[in-house]
């Protein structure tokens, strides 16, 4: 299979860039828009900006606000209810992870009436006809997958994560504006998930040159400005956007791998979620996954800092990669641990299963167990 990258139609960064948004709207003649959010973007003022933006323009709007911490199936179904009976003709998604994914698979199915369940997108390519207009609106820190074609779903019956790859989710616009963007309490531990995602999307089976390219600088970018923008300082802020936007060249044209696949079932099972998970397993999978990294450990111990000298063993630059990790972690005051979840033998259990299950264990560099990864649930939960 031939190398890709796929990304949305056009992508505007910095102050002012939600002007591109307006402008493309109007010249396609939209009318109804619909705004698909959730309760954190309303708390930071972000849905009023662009509710305002929109009115000014004289568009007629409605605001969908009741998306979860992580996207639902249920969530998709109510938006594209909604969506129905406005009578949008096209959608504007404003947060972030679960936001854009709801929006994705609303915006896929409003355009393929024949599929009814959100459910029936799981795999890849399920939809023949292209979504209802997308554009993608970020007002904070999130999941890198957001800039591509993924959709990741919490199916709540069955507690697991539905993994969805479908171009026709590929949105019209992304717009990552620092006017809109606002900082958040968890920017920290946002900031060293969308760090995980560059690292599996570089170590993964599916890792090219281009993307390879794209995840180390994400890295580097990140790791060079999450502490200016933990503090608010404007212009790293600014750096942090673009840093997100590579890291999701990088994973949606490659893959991701074990931290992602653990994140994603402890999300659906548990309600933690996936960027906390993700950044508290980093160095233990990194860990797991070092003989199988070749050299791109070297490339991650120097984006993040780290002093490599150009003779270095691999051992060397392994310990310095994962330390380098450590070093950022404890610098960002992250926790070691996720408190207050107890689990019993029989969610470890049902964790790994939904765990070995994922697409993403299968890009991993390295094979896994299911003791392995009860073991590293484990180390989370000390």
């Amino acid at each position: 299979m031939p190398n890709q990258i796929a990304t949305s139609a056009f992508s505007f960064f910095g102050s002012g860039a939600i002007k591109n948004l307006m402008d493309s709207i109007k010249n396609r003649e939209f009318q109804r828009v619909l705004v698909i959010t959730d309760g954190s973007a309303v708390e930071s003022g972000a849905v009023k900006k662009i509710s305002a933006l929109i009115a000014k323009n004289k568009l007629v709007y409605q605001v969908y606000d009741r998306v979860n911490m992580a996207a639902t199936v249920n969530n998709v179904r109510s938006a594209v209810d909604t969506a129905r009976s406005f009578r949008a003709d096209v959608i504007v998604a404003l947060g972030s992870g679960s936001v854009m994914d709801t929006a994705k698979a609303a915006a896929v199915l409003l355009g393929n009436p024949d599929i009814s369940d959100p459910r029936k997108l799981e795999g890849s390519n399920k939809s023949k006809k292209p979504a209802l207009p997308l554009y993608l609106v970020y007002s904070s820190v999130g999941n890198a997958r957001g800039f591509g074609y993924d959709v990741m779903l919490d199916d709540e019956a069955q507690r697991r994560k539905i993994e969805c790859f479908d171009v026709n989710a590929l949105a019209d616009a992304v717009i990552c504006d620092s006017d809109i963007f606002a900082s958040s309490k968890d920017f920290a531990v946002s900031s060293l998930a969308l760090i995980a995602s560059s690292v599996e999307s570089l170590v993964c089976k599916e890792s090219w040159l281009m993307t390879d390219i794209n995840a180390v600088e994400a890295i580097k970018i990140i790791c060079e400005n999450v502490k200016d923008a933990v503090k608010g300082t404007a212009s790293a802020k600014d750096q942090i956007l673009y840093g997100q936007y590579l890291a999701g060249l990088a994973v949606s044209n490659s893959s991701a791998g074990l931290a992602t696949a653990m994140a994603n079932a402890l999300e659906a099972a548990n309600g933690i979620p996936a960027k906390l998970t993700s950044a508290l397993l980093l160095s233990s999978v990194m860990q797991h996954n070092a003989p199988s990294s070749g050299t791109k450990y070297k490339d991650i111990a120097l984006a993040m800092g780290a002093k490599v000298s150009a003779t270095a063993k691999p051992e060397a630059y392994r310990k310095a990669a994962v330390a380098a990790v450590d070093k950022l972690a404890k610098e960002l005051k992250l926790p070691k641990a996720i408190e207050g979840l107890e689990l019993t033998k029989d969610d470890l259990d049902f964790l790994a299963e939904n765990v070995l299950k994922s697409t993403f264990v299968a890009s991993n560099p390295k094979a896994v167990t299911k003791k392995k990864v009860i073991d590293l649930y484990k180390e989370i939960l000390k």
